[in-house]
């Protein structure tokens, strides 16, 4: 876009020394600049990088900013209210700093010390051919002139949003930092997505999985129901939660407590408030960070750069429920040598329940085409005879107990009205459709600079919080109730269909600390190369808690007992017994789950040579970690974790130099590899290969190919044991006979790692005739083996010759023998194995475009994802099926997901607009396709903010102060009814039950 153009040309007079006076070229960048133009400005009193930030923050003006080593970078200047030119607000600025400043073209400036590189104030340096080179926008820097202290902060606009980065300098997470470890501020051969602090305010997130359903190239989300732990995942290419690699700050982190099963990160152990932007590699990386990066690579890049104190608070709603409130505050403090912030953050969001929505208030989906999910149970229950004869004294083999009945001397005569009747209820109406929750937070980050070419840093991260899934009420189904129960009015023994009323619903609850550090330093070896080191420590306990399970045992016991202040009584409607008693059959389940990391890095980076065509980069480095998991308070596994020992390096190699305007290489080769040496599973290398060419101006095409690979996690391989019993199952190889077995599942310590190839190619064009126009276009294939899966009983028996090993069998009788079949089943082995592929592939457009004009600026985008091919095998002997267009339980991948926005600011003022459409598709269940199409879906959020101070004017009470009014889903769009769903009536990896979500959010600085 034309803000790298500009940034490109900016960088190249100040790193060249060139200061123009008033010649034919500078004459002609004044001409064309706007200015008569008058901006509204209401600047603070800053440190004068924060200033300049505020400064473009305001104007949509691009400045560089090249002090020299005596500029006091942390003077504060302004502050500066009113209606200026570019010129004159700049001028009254900078008054007292004794910096001077040039604009270089339209839409840029350049403010440097007077004696930068030996230029005179408004003087000259540099050659004609130096101007001509910036005329033409193309860097040029004499590396001999540059004093290794100096550094260039480029402070710029992208889309809305001021940016600050620092290339060729020590700061190498001030870059995107995701995709390569070579610093860059332009495109990678693989495309990186990137959310800044006010894109993610405009879209109204509170959190950072809200953030993420606006990325098409994740093609489903789960409901926030669908786990009860209350936690979610990215699903990038819909290969997996535990295939997309979570980064903070560039490094990665272990999986959480409660996802110890999934091998995943939940997204929810961070506060968005501490999140200064989020960067999205939708391409598979293992060659760079190693396993776990098949899908891609989500980096969260903390905030570190706060210059006053702020206050945020968010409150919203939904009808019936899922109130949120959520308020952070942050600030910072800096000297000359030492940079710092804290955020505090809080985070509160309660029930919405099933009964607040239609669809669960009533299971019975018959009024849509599907099933009747409603259990047989109820209050009043449903009395049903052993054998199916009729029941004593009545016309049918069951009846429903009768509504008020006491359960207290009744007689056969009194279900005469209810014989042939069954009492069915519906058990979703106090399930959390939003799980409530409750989280605290502080983010602590500091440097210091120990000296010249030296940087000390740290990061804390520390989170508390608890998560309560709320269940369904206790439905008993079957329950057998001896002749002598004293409640029993059949004298015989009966079955009884019946809800536990009286007791609360059953809760999984999660609490769960963690803490994270990260610490190291970096510095400069020369001026050509950067160093880093660091250590991470991370530890994180889940104290959860189940209490949604009866005890059997306990259950049959009160319904034998002979004593009727002890028994249970089925027969009442209302509770079936006192508070005490029902509180007696739960049988709650207590664990605690831990997880710990440690890692150390370092690496190098750097000119490597210089070849006709420029410098080669490089980067080598190497990382040490170890992971431990604590699963229901036992050590996995006993060898008390896994140690990683890793060597990576990357290389980017000019092959032709740079274009005519220097905005890069034409053609530039990029190489990756890492190896990886595991202590449980031995050495593996990852290769990664990319190119980048520009073939004419503002065209960039690109492509790379890499492998993956993911190693099973260490609960996969050694999660418990555990076997359950009496289990009924038909045996094929026995005329499809039952057998009672035994089933066992857990870890697999024979598992094998999975593996995968990956490619991806495409095109960039920034068009110079249309500044701010950005196209992109990127075609990618993903294709995995060996994947790590359950296999269902029914597979392993239709192939037992293949699964021969997993299958164990009596010793056959002669009867057996004379009929040709094995022995009875006795245990069946569902442990996880390698079994089956996925391939998928597709195409990923965006148009972004930034336009500025009298009546503000606006900001139309829109990126999709076409999905081409989907396709898995998922059992032995099945052909591979496409998912494409499919409901499908693992997860439902529509052939397209497009995501678009218009945002509209203006002094004081801003309106924002986001739409997500989701095309039709096929409906299925457990059978295949059910014939239904489900409807397409189309979700839109508006926002709007509001400068108090530039609306209404500056006081204690209005500065700095921002009110953003939003909702969410305006059109109220609910998941429609779908048998993908089974008994919860709809697919909840394509919609929610949330609907409308209106809130309220106001943010004060100081």
């Amino acid at each position: 876009m034309v803000a790298k153009q500009v940034i490109a040309g900016v960088v190249a007079a100040v790193l060249s020394g060139c200061v123009w006076p008033e010649t034919a070229l500078a004459q002609h960048a004044r001409e064309q600049a706007p200015a008569a133009q008058e901006y509204a400005l209401d600047i603070p009193r800053l440190p004068i990088i924060e200033a300049l930030k505020e400064f473009t923050t305001q104007t949509g003006l691009l400045i560089s900013f090249w002090p020299d080593a005596q500029t006091d970078q942390a003077r504060l200047v302004g502050p500066l209210r009113g209606k200026f030119t570019a010129e004159i607000a700049l001028t009254r600025l900078l008054a007292e700093s004794g910096l001077t400043y040039r604009r270089t073209n339209e839409r840029s400036l350049v403010v440097m010390a007077p004696s930068l590189l030996g230029a005179p104030r408004n003087g000259v340096s540099g050659s004609d051919q130096d101007r001509s080179r910036l005329a033409e926008g193309q860097p040029y820097l004499r590396k001999q002139q540059r004093p290794p202290e100096e550094s260039l902060t480029v402070i710029g606009r992208a889309g809305s949003n001021a940016i600050i980065g620092k290339p060729e300098v020590e700061r190498v997470d001030e870059v995107i930092v995701i995709g390569s470890r070579i610093d860059r501020n332009g495109e990678g051969p693989a495309p990186v997505q990137v959310f800044t602090r006010r894109m993610i305010d405009d879209l109204g997130a509170a959190s950072i999985p809200d953030v993420l359903r606006y990325v098409p190239q994740q093609p489903f989300t789960r409901a926030q129901h669908y786990y009860t732990n209350g936690a979610e995942y990215s699903q990038m290419r819909g290969v997996g939660g535990d295939t997309t690699l979570i980064l903070i700050n560039g490094r990665r982190v272990v999986p959480t407590t409660n996802s110890l099963a999934l091998n995943a990160f939940d997204l929810n152990s961070i506060p968005l408030a501490a999140v200064e932007r989020i960067e999205v590699l939708s391409d598979s990386a293992s060659a760079i960070y190693g396993a776990d990066a098949m899908g891609g690579v989500i980096n969260l890049m903390l905030k570190k750069d706060i210059p006053q104190p702020v206050l945020d608070v968010q409150y919203g709603g939904a009808n019936g429920g899922a109130d949120l409130l959520r308020a952070s505050f942050s600030a910072g403090y800096r000297t000359e040598r030492l940079r710092s912030s804290v955020i505090f953050d809080y985070y509160q969001r309660d029930f919405l329940l099933g009964a607040e929505r239609e669809l669960w208030r009533n299971q019975d989906y018959t009024r849509y085409g599907g099933l009747d999910f409603r259990s047989p149970a109820g209050v009043p229950g449903t009395v049903s005879s052993l054998d199916g004869d009729n029941l004593p004294g009545l016309s049918s083999s069951f009846a429903m107990v009768p509504v008020g009945s006491s359960g207290i001397g009744l007689t056969p005569q009194d279900f005469v009205a209810t014989a042939g009747l069954r009492n069915r209820t519906g058990t979703l109406s106090t399930l959390s459709i939003v799980p409530k929750a409750e989280r605290r937070s502080v983010a602590v980050f500091g440097e210091f600079d120990l000296a010249q070419d030296l940087m000390a840093f740290a990061e804390v991260l520390y989170t508390n919080r608890r998560v309560i899934s709320q269940e369904g009420f206790y439905p008993v189904q079957g329950a057998l109730v001896p002749a002598d129960n004293p409640f029993n009015p059949f004298q015989q023994p009966v079955r009884v269909d019946f809800i536990l009323d009286g007791l609360e619903p059953g809760r999984f609850e999660h609490d769960m600390d963690w803490i994270r550090g990260a610490f190291g330093l970096r510095g400069g070896l020369n001026s050509r190369w950067q160093w880093e080191v660091a250590a991470i420590a991370s530890t994180e306990a889940d104290d959860a808690l189940s209490t949604v399970d009866l005890s059997a045992a306990r259950l049959d016991a009160a319904l034998a007992e002979r004593d009727p202040a002890r028994a249970l009584n089925p027969f009442v409607d209302g509770p079936a017994g006192s508070g005490e008693l029902l509180a007696s059959l739960i049988a709650p389940e207590r664990s605690r789950h831990v997880s710990r990391g440690r890692q150390l890095s370092a690496f190098v980076q750097g000119e490597l040579f210089e070849l006709p065509t420029g410098a080669v980069q490089a980067v080598v480095g190497g990382e040490w970690r170890d992971e431990e998991m604590v699963y229901d308070d036992r050590t996995l596994p006993v060898n008390n974790g896994r140690d990683v020992r890793a060597a990576f390096t990357e290389l980017r190699a000019p092959l032709i130099g740079p274009t005519a305007s220097g905005r890069g290489d034409v053609l530039a080769m990029t190489l990756a590899a890492r190896v990886d040496d595991y202590s449980d599973f031995g050495s593996t290398l990852n290769p990664q290969f990319g190119l980048l060419w520009r073939p004419a101006e503002g065209v960039l095409l690109r492509g790379s190919y890499g492998t993956s690979f993911r190693p099973p996690s260490i609960f996969e391989l050694h999660a418990p044991r555990t076997t359950v019993t009496n289990a009924a199952v038909r045996d094929p190889a026995r005329n499809n006979g039952l057998s009672t077995v035994t089933f066992v599942a857990g870890g697999n310590p024979d598992l094998r790692p999975i593996e995968a190839d990956s490619m991806t190619t495409g095109f960039v064009i920034t068009p110079s005739a249309a500044p701010g126009l950005r196209l992109l276009a990127n075609y990618w294939r993903i294709h995995t083996e060996h994947r790590v899966t359950f296999l269902h009983f029914t597979s392993l028996l239709a192939n037992e010759e293949a699964f021969h090993d997993r299958i164990l069998r009596d010793t056959p009788t002669q009867a057996d023998i004379d009929a040709g079949m094995p022995g009875r089943l006795l245990q069946l082995d569902i442990s996880r194995m390698n079994f089956g592929r996925l391939s998928t592939s597709g195409i990923d457009v965006e148009a972004k475009y930034e336009l500025s004009t009298r009546w503000g600026d606006f900001t139309p985008s829109v990126s999709a994802t076409w999905i081409d091919e989907f396709t898995s095998v998922e059992a032995p002997g099945v052909p591979a099926v496409d998912r494409v267009g499919i409901a499908n339980p693992a997860g439902s991948i529509p052939r397209w997901r497009v995501v678009g926005s218009l945002g509209w600011k203006r002094p004081g003022l801003g309106l924002s607009t986001t739409v997500d459409w989701l095309p039709g598709y096929m409906d299925a269940d457990s059978a295949g396709l059910t014939g239904r199409r489900l409807p397409s879906r189309t979700v839109v959020d508006v926002q709007a903010s509001f400068a108090m101070d530039e609306l209404i004017g500056t006081n204690l009470l209005w500065d700095d102060l921002t009110l953003q009014l939003g909702v969410k889903n305006v059109f109220d769009e609910l998941a429609p009814f779908s048998e993908i769903g089974f008994s919860t009536g709809f697919d909840s990896s394509q919609g929610d039950l949330i609907g409308r979500f209106s809130y309220l959010r106001l943010s004060k600085g100081f």
